[in-house]
């Protein structure tokens, strides 16, 4: 079995699904559960398509990092259509074709066809974005990829032109062998990082994050800060740590937009009084924390904090969105006393909001002082002072944000969690307490990440 199918499926059952309307839900539902299923049956391999033999031909990369990826990707996606499928069903083949972009964007070992995979997966968020009934933000939105896209493609240009392939790993073996200097291929990659900067929700490029999230409903907050997130934190994690190359100069300005990033974004979410903008700007700070991570070389641990945000962010937006819907209104005030009624509901985001404080005993806490640990192993002392002091400053309005949420007033919000909602949150709910105990399994993925090389073939 192929990894191929992993593209390739989803694109056919979409065209399926416009031929049978009514068994589209189905054959999403079936197509993103079986997704999940049969990467337990594929082999690691490279995989040439089209009958040219790498760096010319198109190649897919189906390694252990594509591995987690696509196992933590597909899962989330399956849980967001399973709970969405029914009310959302005229969106079936424009899932389709995200998860076929997503899939894509994991997969590809070709910087051109990451681009491909970039505009397949942006068209399908936009129109999925469209359900928010919030069309200047979607506007916002498409005008923001399509600058980042293009931004991305006159960088792949140069590099091209200096090169002669687009393969990344024979691209980062002809940087390695030619022993280019760094300020010569600075401008390219900073085009590049920039492009993708604005699907990773990095300051000054994440413009459009507000108006998406922050009237997002119970299917696009959970996709784009959970699903879309996930996939755009390990393709920007692949690409620092195999193809991307900093001058010092460069990587400490980088450096400092990232920092910038974080100590923003928990800025603003401390300050915000609406559940979904607390969310969104935590997401911001927690995608600068991602890309700092990687750009440090932490291969291992950024992988992890990838899934610890995922995880995390898809239970609190799948619990505020579902309950914004209902009642209209993400108002803390608004919302007092929510779990009271809603107890299962209430227990599962608590512990997601505990893992991204980074507190014991959840996987958010192993994640962050591990980076902390190999951050002060090399001697780096600011970092983590900054993530010391914006996680100091998560806690305070996460916990505030739990109080309220908990405090019992005479006239409790009505809002009814259905079973699949309820079963999905607590079981991630358990998986983050569970790795945040049992650290074994993680910190040995971990160290193995760490030994990759992203060189074609080197890892598998």
């Amino acid at each position: 079995m192929s990894a191929i199918l992993l593209i390739v499926v989803p694109l056919l059952a979409a065209f399926i699904s416009i031929l049978f309307k009514k068994a589209s839900p189905y054959i999403l539902l079936i197509v993103s559960f079986a997704s999940v299923i049969v990467l337990g049956y594929i082999e690691l391999e490279v995989i040439t398509i089209g009958g040219f033999a790498s760096p010319y031909g198109i190649n897919l990369v189906f390694d252990q990092y594509s591995l987690i990826g696509l196992y933590i990707v597909n899962t989330l996606f399956f849980l967001v259509v399973a709970i969405n499928c029914v009310k959302f069903k005229e969106m079936s083949t424009i899932l389709l074709i995200a998860l076929a972009g997503l899939n894509g964007l994991l997969l590809t070992g070709d910087l051109f066809n990451l681009f491909v995979f970039i505009e397949i997966s942006g068209i399908a968020a936009y129109l999925i974005t469209a359900t928010n009934k919030n069309p200047l933000a979607t506007f916002n939105y498409l005008v923001a990829g399509t600058v980042g896209s293009s931004l991305y493609l006159v960088g792949l240009i140069i590099l091209y032109a200096m090169f002669g392939t687009l393969n990344m790993a024979d691209m980062a073996n002809e940087i390695a062998v030619s022993g280019v200097d760094a300020s010569l291929v600075a401008f390219p990659f900073l085009l590049m990082f920039i492009g993708l900067g604005v699907e990773a929700k990095l300051l000054p490029f994440n413009s459009w994050v507000k108006g998406i999230l922050a009237s997002s409903n119970k299917l696009t907050g959970p996709i784009i800060a959970s699903v879309y997130a996930a996939t755009i934190g390990f393709v920007v994690g692949r690409l620092l740590t195999s193809v991307f190359v900093f001058s010092d100069t460069l990587g400490l300005v980088i450096t400092i937009i990232l920092l910038a990033s974080i100590i923003a974004g928990e800025a603003m979410a401390f300050s915000s009084n609406k559940v979904r903008e607390i969310l969104l700007f935590s997401s911001i700070a927690q995608a600068g924390l991602v890309v700092l991570v990687f750009l440090q070389g932490f291969i291992g641990w950024g992988v992890f904090l990838v899934v610890a945000n995922a995880a995390g962010k898809f239970i609190l937006f799948t619990v505020t969105n579902h309950a914004s819907d209902e009642l209209g209104t993400d108002e803390v005030n608004d919302l007092k006393g929510l779990f009271v009624n809603n107890k299962i509901v209430g227990l599962a985001f608590t512990v997601a909001s505990l893992s991204a404080i980074g507190l014991p005993v959840f996987l958010g806490f192993v994640v962050k002082m591990n980076i902390l640990g190999d951050l002060f192993a090399e001697g780096n002392l600011f970092i983590p002072a900054v993530i010391l002091i914006t996680s100091v400053v998560e806690g305070i309005y996460f916990v505030r944000l739990l109080i309220k949420l908990w405090y019992k007033e005479h006239d409790l919000p009505v809002v009814q969690y259905d079973f699949i909602i309820k079963y999905v949150v607590v079981i991630l709910a358990i998986l983050i307490m569970v790795f945040g105990v049992y650290t074994a399994p993680i910190e040995t993925e971990a160290n193995d990440l760490d030994l990759i090389s992203f060189v074609e073939g080197g890892n598998l």
